[in-house]
């Protein structure tokens, strides 16, 4: 049996599964603190459950979202500083206040991974003592084409902890975008969430450990997957926006469809998002207008309208969650699943491990893209491992290759997903093929 939780600073609301079915309704307490409201959850869960459960999920979005960000100090890699403030990277408002301070540091490599310039370490190191002297403890690294090369990045990283192994670093070449204020933007914002990670963390690890000692504790995913519990305190960012992943997983999980479209009807309008292998379809930025993309490979969920294309080859989901259900849902859709559910939870609950290869890679024909394109599906199969995945029950979701534009023949982008149970875990759906696309 699997839990699924939802932290708000008050409550927690939980869900017990297991495999596709719901043996507890979706219950919430409220308490003075999350911390109390977690233990009170888990305390009557255990005496009804015990050791019959294996795995703990738990949501906790709203709470990093709603969190007052730590503040950061920014270090950017490039060639030169910017030469005024049209060219500064410039992030979203709540993200730039966090950030106290800027040090701009020489450095950086083009999309080939030569350097542009040779990194000022020597420079940075005189400025070194007056960020360790100061009450900021995080520290965010970006640089100009880390997508291509991470060495100057991890020498700066490197350089500040021996001098304090204390400090909270993240660098920009965790997250891939081919945007330079894309990845800053979540660089930052990472580092700003990670004293909050920690926080929940320990308050999870705790509570688990009390009411559920053999039991696993994850984080929810904006992929849909989960992540083990100490990732929350080291890449919070991706436990940030998970609903519409869950949403999506948990309807197709209780409707037993692992490939296909899942239709969600809301009292806010009606969404649509789409399956492959078990785990919804994702983007590897969540876009937000004009403003910068979170670098985080996250569920694809779009409106739904009267033109969608119905496609009778593809399975299709239709949930209807809206609290007032007096009238038929909209564009004449039928609900395939039973009304009122938390299917939220569900698929919160549901979640397996995910990890994902996002990189760049040099090739010079057919034969060579072949092997780089094994070696990262082998590279996301054993990063699923490191997380905890039985390496028989691991399965290659997608695959692709792309092709870099702007002039740069023989460099491609691939990025490859695996998911995995842990050795206890039953798959929630058969196999499935993985979606792989050529060049």
């Amino acid at each position: 049996m699997r839990i699924g939780l939802r932290l708000r600073e008050n409550s927690c609301r939980s869900l017990v599964l297991d495999g596709r079915t719901i043996v507890s309704a979706a219950r919430e307490i409220h308490a003075g603190s999350i911390a109390e409201a977690l233990d009170s959850a888990l305390a009557g869960l255990s005496r009804e459950f015990g050791s019959g459960v294996r795995e703990i999920t738990a949501d906790v979005g709203h709470v990093l979202a709603t969190r007052n960000l730590a503040d950061v100090v920014a270090v950017r890699i490039s060639p030169r500083p910017p030469a005024d403030a049209f060219h500064a990277a410039s992030v979203p408002p709540r993200v730039e206040a966090a950030v106290s301070r800027t040090v701009h540091v020489s450095g950086g490599h083009d999309m080939r991974g030569r350097p542009l310039a040779q990194l000022d370490l020597e420079a940075f190191l005189a400025a070194l003592p007056s960020i360790l002297s100061g009450n900021v403890r995080n520290v965010a690294i970006t640089s100009v084409g880390s997508t291509a090369s991470t060495d100057h990045e991890t020498r700066i990283a490197d350089a500040i902890l021996s001098n304090d192994s204390e400090m909270r670093i993240s660098i920009s070449s965790d997250f891939y975008s081919s945007v330079f204020r894309d990845r800053d933007y979540t660089a930052i914002l990472n580092t700003a969430l990670m004293e909050t990670g920690e926080e929940l963390a320990a308050t999870l690890d705790a509570a688990g450990q009390r009411h559920f000692p053999a039991a696993t504790l994850s984080f929810a995913r904006n992929d849909g997957g989960r992540a083990p519990l100490p990732r929350l305190a080291v890449a919070p960012v991706h436990g940030l926006r998970p609903e519409p992943a869950s949403v999506i997983l948990g309807a197709a999980t209780l409707a037993g469809v692992p490939n296909g479209e899942v239709v969600i009807c809301t009292d806010s309008g009606v969404i649509v998002g789409h399956l492959r292998g078990g785990l919804p379809a994702a983007n590897s930025l969540i876009r937000q207008g004009y403003e910068a993309s979170l670098a985080s490979n996250a569920a694809v969920v779009e409106s739904y309208t009267a033109n969608h294309p119905i496609r009778p080859d593809v399975s299709s989901v239709i949930a209807d969650l809206r609290i007032e259900q007096t009238t038929p849902p909209p564009f004449g859709l039928v609900p395939t699943l039973p009304a009122a559910q938390d299917v939220a939870l569900v698929g919160c609950a549901a979640a397996p491990l995910t990890s994902w290869i996002d990189r760049l890679e040099t090739v010079s024909g057919r034969t060579d893209l072949e092997a780089v394109q094994h070696r990262a599906e082998e590279d996301a199969q054993s990063a699923a491992v490191q997380l905890g995945a039985n390496p028989g029950q691991i399965h290659i979701i997608e695959s692709n290759v792309f092709a870099m534009p702007y002039g740069n023949p023989g460099i491609v982008r691939i990025r490859v997903q695996a998911a995995g149970e842990t050795s206890g875990g039953k798959e929630r759906f058969p196999t499935t093929e993985a979606r792989r696309a050529a060049p």
